[in-house]
């Protein structure tokens, strides 16, 4: 049943986003984007999401999250570090699902524009608790990142490749994430989007999957906010999300 309404979904929208474009910047929305800031230029990011019945060795729960809070930096035509916290907040559906709220853990990171068509980006995540669902943090957690885009038609094909190692340790709690997506522009000032998001299997959770369906609305050149909702297509995955992002730039 998941898979019949995530598909009938996006169908519609992909119809409803085929009707017309303009020329709004295309930004994706839970992914991360192959471009980098221009020297000097510092960017906000703010997000806020509410998931419902998310699932952990099959119990399921709900998680208000604020993520990422931070700051990125532009180093020059082709770097930029940033960082961010992560706080989430529980609440059980079925006993002895996830139940604590706290920070996630802060996340620092470096991205190099190896060309207009992908990026690289490495980082850490430390400072967080091992109880804290859905992305607990035991220690030292090191990522790696590949945001990859494309002018496919009207609009931006994107997506990322990613691989997580939890608390530095490579054999049992490393796993891959990635996503696609298209986003075209809609009107001067929106841009829409939808994604397929997904996750590995990681610390009693199956593989994950959401649809993504969302845009973003520029408010001149340096305020972006990109609402969204998502539809989760695996049992793991929250069975509806919905969130926005803000990025701002100065």
């Amino acid at each position: 049943m998941k898979n019949l309404i995530a598909g009938a979904v996006a169908g519609a929208f992909l119809a409803m986003v085929g009707l017309t474009a303009a020329s709004a910047e295309v930004w994706p929305v839970k992914i991360e984007r192959a471009g980098v800031l221009s020297q000097g230029k510092f960017q906000l990011d703010a997000g806020l999401a509410f998931e419902k019945d998310r699932e952990i060795v099959g119990l399921e729960y709900d998680n208000v999250r604020l993520a990422p809070f931070g700051l990125r930096y532009g180093l020059g035509d082709s770097a930029e570090v940033g960082g961010f916290v992560a706080f989430s907040s529980n609440s059980e559906d079925d006993d002895g699902a996830p139940d604590e709220s706290g920070v996630e853990g802060l996340t620092f990171f470096g991205k190099l524009a190896m060309n207009q068509y992908f990026s690289l980006q490495a980082g850490m995540t430390f400072g967080g608790d091992d109880d804290i669902a859905p992305y607990a943090n035991d220690g030292l957690d090191l990522f790696v990142n590949v945001p990859m885009q494309r002018k496919v038609g009207p609009g931006l094909l994107y997506g990322q490749f990613g691989y997580r190692v939890q608390g530095g340790d490579f054999d049992d709690v490393s796993y891959f994430s990635y996503g696609i997506g298209y986003g075209m522009p809609f009107s001067g000032t929106l841009s829409l989007n939808v994604e397929l998001v997904g996750e590995e299997e990681q610390k009693g959770t199956d593989n994950t999957l959401d649809l993504v369906l969302g845009g973003t609305i520029t408010a001149g050149q340096n305020v972006g906010i990109a609402p969204y909702l998502s539809i989760g297509v695996y049992d793991d995955s929250p069975d509806v999300a919905a969130g926005a992002l803000l990025h701002v730039m100065f």
